[in-house]
C-alpha cells in the first residue's frame, strides 16, 4: 500500500499572485517559538486564533544557548575565567568550562580564537578548537528567525517578506491563488513561518519547479496543514510517502517483512550551496505497538529526484524500515540525522553581456568568461566559457575547490537580466570543448527583451555536517 502525505500540483508559469481573501495570525513571542492555530476554515471572515506552544513543531534543541533567545550573554570576564579552566588539572573543571563555552556560542568566539595563538596545553587546544568547530556547525543548523508584523497585505508580500529576512527571495509561481494576511511573528524560525504561511494559503516550496532564483512557491507544495516534518535551523526534513512493496512472483509474497519512507530534504536557497549526502543513520524507529523498524542491518538509501544545483536545495532520500509481525497503525517515533557535505562561503558571479568581446571574472584561478552577444534563429544567444590555470588544465586535474567550482557553474544556478532588470529563462544550453582548452556553453534566449547581465552565486568551501531529524506519528501503510 502506498500513503503520500502531499499531492503536488502542475505548475505552469512565473506570475504574481493575487491579493484578496482571509486574515490569520501567526505569533511567536518567547525564546519558545510559538504557534498559531486557526481554528476555522472560512474564508469569508477573519480567522480567529490560538497561541499554542511546545509542539511537535518546535525545533529541535542545540547544545549551545546561542538558540535561545532570552539567554544572559556572559561578560568577557566570566569568558576568560573559563578559558581559563580549560587549563585545569581537573578533568570535571576542563569539561565544564568546555561546556559554559559552547554555550556562549558566537560571544566566546573572539577570545578563544584568540587564546589559541597565545600558550596553551595541548587538552586546552583540543578543547578550544573542538569548540570552535561546534559553534561553527551550529550556526549551519540554526538557521534564520523571522520577526514580522503586518496587517492585511497580499500573500506574496508577506512570502517576500519573510524570504528577505532569510536571506533569499521568493518566487511564487501561480497566478490567482492567495488570500491577504495579516502575521505576526516575533524571533520565530524561518520553516515554522513558512510551514503556517503554508496552513493560511496553500503556498509551500515546489522543489520540482525549477525556474528563477530563491525559493520556488506555489499550490500543494511540500507543507502543509498536516505535514509530518522536523526543522533543524535553515533545514526541515519532510515526510512524503510511505509504502510497502509485496513482490507476487516470490514463493511466499506476504513474507516480504520490508517496507520505505521517502522524504525530502529542503534548504533555504543562498544559505548553503550543493549538498553531498551520505547515508541517512536511523536510531530509534518505533510503531505504536512497541515494535522496533529497524532491520538488522543499516537501513538502505536512495538518493534521487531533483538536481542539487537547481535554485531551491533539494534531495529525495528513502529510508528501508523492517516490517514487523504484528504492525501496529503508525510510527510513533523515527530519529536519526542525515550526514551531509554543505558548501558555503559564497561568491557573486556579476558579468555584462556584451555583444564584442568578453567580460571575465576570477575565483580560485578559475576564470568564467561571459560575451559575444548574437541574435541566432530567432534567439538571442551568448557563451559563458570556463578556463581553468595552465598547470591544473595541462594535468587535467582541477583542485577540490577549483572543481567544486566547476561543477556549480556547468549546472548554471544563475539568473540572466535584461537591462531593465527583468529576469529571462535561458532555453537550455549546448556546450563544447575539454577543460585543457577551456568549457564554451551557449546560452540562448527567447526573442524579446536584451540580455544585459548575468548573475550567479558560487561556493568555495564545504563543512561535513549531521543533520537530525525526529519525526513523530508516521501512519503505517
Amino acid at each position: 500500500m502506498f500513503k503520500p502525505f502531499n499531492t503536488p500540483s502542475v505548475l505552469i508559469a512565473v506570475c504574481a499572485i493575487a491579493a484578496g481573501g482571509a486574515a490569520t495570525v501567526v505569533r511567536a513571542a518567547s525564546a519558545t517559538p510559538a504557534l498559531v492555530i486557526p481554528t476555522t476554515k472560512n474564508s469569508s471572515a477573519p480567522r480567529t486564533t490560538h497561541v499554542a506552544t511546545g509542539t511537535a513543531m518546535t525545533p529541535p534543541a542545540t547544545n549551545s544557548a546561542k538558540s535561545d533567545v532570552s539567554a544572559p550573554v556572559p561578560t568577557p570576564v566570566e569568558i576568560q575565567r573559563w578559558i581559563h579552566a580549560l587549563a585545569s588539572d581537573e578533568y570535571g573543571i576542563r569539561h565544564r568550562a568546555a561546556r559554559k563555552l559552547l554555550a556562549a556560542g558566537d560571544a566566546a568566539m573572539p577570545a578563544m580564537k584568540k587564546a589559541l595563538d597565545g600558550l596553551t596545553t595541548p587538552e586546552m587546544r583540543h578543547l578550544l578548537r573542538q569548540d570552535i568547530n561546534k559553534i561553527t556547525n551550529l550556526d549551519f543548523l540554526r538557521g534564520p528567525l523571522i520577526t514580522i508584523n503586518v496587517k492585511n497585505i497580499s500573500a506574496q508580500k508577506a512570502f517576500q517578506e519573510i524570504c528577505q529576512q532569510a536571506g533569499t527571495t521568493a518566487n511564487v509561481i501561480q497566478q490567482g491563488i492567495s488570500p491577504n494576511v495579516t502575521i505576526h511573528a516575533t524571533k520565530a524560525p524561518f520553516w515554522q513561518v513558512m510551514q503556517q504561511m503554508a496552513v493560511l494559503t496553500n503556498i509551500s516550496p515546489v522543489p520540482w519547479y525549477n525556474q528563477g532564483s530563491g525559493l520556488q512557491l506555489g499550490l500543494n507544495g511540500v507543507l502543509n496543514r498536516g505535514s509530518i516534518m522536523s526543522i533543524q535551523g535553515a533545514f526541515v526534513i519532510v515526510a512524503q510517502s510511505i509504502s510497502r512493496t509485496i513482490m507476487l512472483n516470490q514463493p511466499k509474497p506476504a513474507a516480504n517483512n520490508m517496507f520505505s519512507l521517502s522524504m525530502v530534504l529542503l534548504t533555504i536557497p543562498g544559505k548553503t550551496g550543493p549538498l553531498q549526502m551520505q547515508n541517512a543513520d536511523v536510531t530509534k524507529a518505533v510503531d505504536n505497538h512497541g515494535n522496533s523498524l529497524l532491520g538488522p542491518a543499516q537501513p538502505v538509501f536512495f538518493q534521487n529526484g531533483w538536481f542539487p544545483n537547481q535554485p531551491m536545495s533539494v534531495y529525495n532520500f528513502t529510508l528501508s524500515l523492517q516490517w514487523p509481525h504484528k504492525p501496529g497503525t503508525r510510527i510513533t517515533t523515527l530519529k536519526g540525522y542525515l550526514p551531509i557535505l554543505a558548501a558555503y562561503h559564497k561568491k557573486m558571479l556579476n558579468l555584462k553581456i556584451r555583444a564584442k568581446g568578453t567580460v571575465h571574472q576570477t575565483l580560485h584561478g578559475v576564470r568564467i568568461s561571459v560575451g559575444h552577444l548574437q541574435k541566432v534563429n530567432g534567439l538571442w544567444q551568448f557563451t559563458l566559457a570556463i578556463k581553468l590555470p595552465a598547470a591544473e588544465a595541462a594535468a587535467n586535474n582541477p583542485t577540490p575547490t577549483q572543481q567544486a567550482i566547476l561543477n556549480q557553474i556547468q549546472n548554471f544556478n544563475g539568473d540572466i537580466y535584461s537591462s531593465a532588470g527583468t529576469v529571462l529563462n535561458p532555453n537550455g544550453w549546448s556546450s563544447m570543448g575539454g577543460w585543457q582548452q577551456g568549457m564554451v556553453y551557449t546560452i540562448p534566449i527567447q526573442m524579446g527583451a536584451k540580455p544585459a547581465r548575468l548573475t550567479m552565486p558560487v561556493f568555495t568551501r564545504a563543512r561535513d555536517l549531521k543533520i537530525p531529524f525526529d519525526l513523530k506519528n508516521i501512519p503505517m501503510p
